[in-house]
């Protein structure tokens, strides 16, 4: 198994102004398209070694830039959802773990706006597809169900969304169902009626026939008429507006069962190892289904596509030689980079550089100034904490040479403590810097890595013990430059890691004389960071 590299890093002050800034280019449609629990080692643009054929992913990469040191905020999906649509880390919504449930406050805080909201306000008609997944409130009922007759009392409208066609919670829990423009797509009548009943509570709200396969092709469906309308739109209008498209894939997560076909393309057991994988497969399926959308009502030119994940892959089929974390410590979850270092690509034909490659680290998040930059809209002060705008390094004024960050910050799921890789460590083969394959040590609490054996991870705490811990029981991860440090859930600083020598985390140097100051300096800024009310810099409006 190989472990893939990302090229070095070096410091730099956080979002550093640009001297001499270019005129800015015309304003792109911007299309964000958001995996769930897909692996930087599925692709392979990414892991040479991947044994999934995707195309489309492929062509991002060829045509765009391919960023090998993203992270998502947090090593979970709940927490990464609020952050990549507001730039914030998790632990400034309402809960440091993430809000996950329905008909229930969002873990967007009241006075804060999405990436929707402010684009909105700059003149971009704005679209939310597929999981959602932070939570959010419908009217309700004397009885206190939601009332689904009634739009929702906090929902994609207040996000900023024109249109919308969610599933609040993802495929992989109640309630099932698709709320378009807030109101349910199928089966409205027994929604209001809600004939499931326990103890006075209805406990089912899902959509009659509910089907998991048929997800993707719904989709699809709603990102078309939503396509259709912003044309027509533009055709009535005296000045044509972009579009901004967020679209939640629900691949890769369970429940996996991949249709027979999506888009006319063939997926059912296509991978030739497991239906997990098949569901991998479907990611690239729809981005190219996406394309091809644009492509036929000329879009595609003129459209930004961001390509990535929610949190880090599950590595289930080592046993067959794919590796859906590339070789990488840990997986979804944790805090080791398996957990949280995901694709992340960005295309935008003739403002992009075909085929460049940056090494230096980004959060997934960073999209969000990186739109509004490119769309010419300020970030209020107090909006968009800790996010940097890309757009200097997707334009070429930036390269690795000159990073846009100084630091970056990740958290793990509640529970997961520092020193917990999942039993999901990899103990084969591992490729050092200059490309050459050698042996790997395994670490001493190194689990079973084929198949699908989960190894033995460490007893999570429960949630009144996690909630008395400091961080709430999340660990977290501070980059700087070519080193991270991991803080355990007691808020104190567990390991430290050169992953220009050491990408698989097996050499901790916490203990090391030598980097005791850079230890001093690197805990110090976390927490600052902690104790911050914004931890980067807001940018100006670059104008149209």
């Amino acid at each position: 198994m190989r472990l893939i590299l990302c090229a070095s890093w070096l410091g730099a002050l956080v979002a550093a102004p640009v001297a001499g800034r270019a005129e800015a280019p015309p304003r792109p449609n911007i299309l964000v398209v958001l995996t769930d629990d897909v692996g930087w080692g599925d692709f392979s643009c990414y892991n040479p070694e991947s044994k999934l054929v995707t195309p489309h992913v492929d062509r991002l990469a060829r045509e765009g830039m391919r960023f090998t040191n993203a992270h998502t905020p947090a090593a979970l999906c709940s927490p990464t959802r609020y952050s990549i649509v507001t730039g914030n880390y998790p632990w400034r919504g309402r809960a440091p773990g993430g809000t996950w449930g329905f008909h229930v406050p969002s873990q967007i805080l009241p006075g804060q706006k999405t990436v929707a909201n402010l684009l909105k306000e700059a003149g971009y008609r704005t679209a939310m597809f597929g999981k959602q997944g932070f939570g959010g409130e419908h009217a309700k009922l004397a009885d206190g169900n939601p009332d689904f007759t009634q739009p929702m009392a906090e929902g994609p409208r207040a996000w900023g969304f024109d249109y919308s066609a969610i599933i609040p919670r993802g495929h992989q829990a109640q309630p099932l169902l698709f709320l378009v423009n807030e109101l349910p797509e199928v089966g409205a009548e027994k929604l209001v009626q809600g004939d499931t009943v326990q103890r006075g509570v209805r406990v089912d709200y899902s959509e009659p026939g509910w089907d998991h396969s048929a997800v993707g092709r719904r989709l699809l469906g709603h990102a078309e008429k939503f396509l259709d309308g912003h044309l027509e739109q533009n055709r009535a209008s005296d000045k044509a507006a972009p579009f901004f498209m967020h679209f939640c894939t629900d691949g890769a997560h369970s429940p996996y069962v991949p249709p027979a076909t999506v888009a006319g393309v063939p997926l059912k057991g296509q991978t030739k190892m497991t239906e997990h994988t098949d569901m991998v497969l479907e990611t690239d399926v729809l981005l190219g289904a996406l394309m091809a959308m644009l492509e036929k009502r000329g879009l595609l030119q003129d459209t930004l596509i961001c390509f990535t994940s929610d949190n880090g892959g599950l590595p289930y089929e080592r046993s067959f030689g794919h590796d859906a974390v590339g070789g990488l410590r840990g997986k979804k979850s944790f805090i080791f980079e398996g957990g949280h270092r995901v694709p992340f690509l960005i295309r935008w034909p003739d403002k992009v550089p075909p085929g460049t490659v940056r090494g230096q680290p980004v959060g997934t998040h960073d999209i969000v100034p990186t739109a509004l930059e490119l769309a010419g809209a300020k970030i209020p002060e107090d909006q968009c904490l800790d996010a940097v705008s890309l757009a200097p390094v997707l334009l070429g004024r930036r390269d690795d040479s000159q990073p846009v960050r100084r630091h970056l910050l990740v958290d793990s799921s509640p529970g997961r403590d520092a020193m917990d890789d999942g039993g999901f460590t990899d103990g084969s083969v591992i490729m050092d810097m200059d490309g050459a394959r050698k042996a790997a040590a395994k670490p001493k609490a190194a689990g079973k890595a084929g198949g699908k054996g989960k190894g033995k991870a460490a007893r999570r705490p429960n949630p009144a013990e996690l909630a008395a811990l400091p961080s709430h029981g999340i660990a977290h991860a501070l980059y700087e430059g070519d080193f991270k440090l991991v803080i355990d859930i007691q808020d104190q600083p567990a390991a430290l890691y050169d992953l220009k020598a050491d990408l698989a985390e097996r050499r901790n140097l916490i203990g090391d004389a030598a980097q005791s100051e850079r230890l001093a300096r690197m805990t110090a800024a976390y927490r600052e960071i902690r104790a911050s009310k914004r931890s980067t810099t807001a940018i100006p409006a670059a104008g149209p």
